[in-house]
């Protein structure tokens, strides 16, 4: 048989070489810094994991994307600006409601006073227009009352002594106030008279004028009637002044009234 030659298998020279060139590429690449490129995707994760690709904001050319919307700067300024000029909006419809609310509230009250100042030039009460010349008619009433502060001297006998004459200009000015003073018979009011004064602790006689016109029978029966000025006078002794020991006091439950006036022939009765 024929001898077989053995030969060395040899790999071939283009395959080292390209492994070569191949790894020796790989050390460039990581020596020099160049490393592969990332995606948007691959960066976000790189940069904040907990970020997905849908919540990174992305600036393309003045547009954001914010949860996979686009919004551009143009409608976030945009709705900026609504916001406050609705704000500046609602603060003037305030304003001007509470103006209104305001001038409605003087117009009111400038009504109210020009309505009541009108009342008051215009409103002509004939009870408060007469003519004192026309009250020539007399009405009298006469009575007593007691002095229980008072005690009683022999001087209060005689009007002309200086007791008696005091006591009477005291007692005078009283009474002269107290009709003066009422708005039913103070127009009707002529004088007062203290006429004499007696024992018992200090027992006064007093006499009362009033002037009435002629032909008017209805004050008689009511303004002028003994009813009213006796009522009058023993509410005045009720209000006084509750000091007991005042020397004017004059016990109310003392006062004595009679009428003694004038008809109109003249006659007393």
């Amino acid at each position: 048989m024929d001898s077989i030659e053995l030969q060395p298998v040899r790999c071939p020279v283009s395959l080292d070489n390209n492994n070569h060139h191949a790894e020796n590429t790989s050390k460039q690449q990581m020596t020099s810094g160049n490393r592969p490129r990332l995606t948007t995707n691959d960066a976000a994760e790189e940069g904040n994991p907990l970020l997905s690709p849908e919540q990174v904001p992305v600036n393309n050319g003045g547009q954001h994307r914010v949860d996979g919307e686009e919004v551009s700067q143009e409608s976030i300024s945009l709705n900026v600006q609504n916001s406050i000029a609705n704000k500046e909006m609602t603060c003037i419809t305030h304003r001007r409601r509470w103006m209104i609310l305001i001038f409605l509230i003087f117009l009111i009250l400038l009504v109210i006073g020009v309505s009541f100042a009108l009342c008051l030039v215009i409103h002509d009460d004939a009870d408060e227009k007469y003519n004192p010349t026309l009250f020539v008619l007399p009405r009298c009433f006469n009575g007593s009352f007691k002095l229980t502060n008072q005690i009683f001297i022999p001087e209060l006998l005689s009007p002309a002594s200086n007791q008696s004459k005091a006591l009477s200009s005291q007692l005078q000015e009283k009474l002269s106030e107290l009709y003066s003073s009422s708005p039913a018979l103070s127009r009707y009011f002529s004088s007062v008279e203290i006429s004499d004064f007696r024992n018992g602790s200090v027992v006064a006689d007093y006499r009362l004028g009033f002037l009435m016109p002629l032909n008017n029978a209805e004050l008689e029966q009511f303004t002028l009637s003994r009813e009213m000025v006796y009522n009058v006078f023993r509410q005045s002794l009720y209000d006084q002044d509750p000091e007991l020991n005042h020397p004017l006091y004059i016990h109310p439950a003392s006062l004595d009234m009679q009428v003694t006036g004038e008809s109109r022939s003249g006659v007393l009765y």
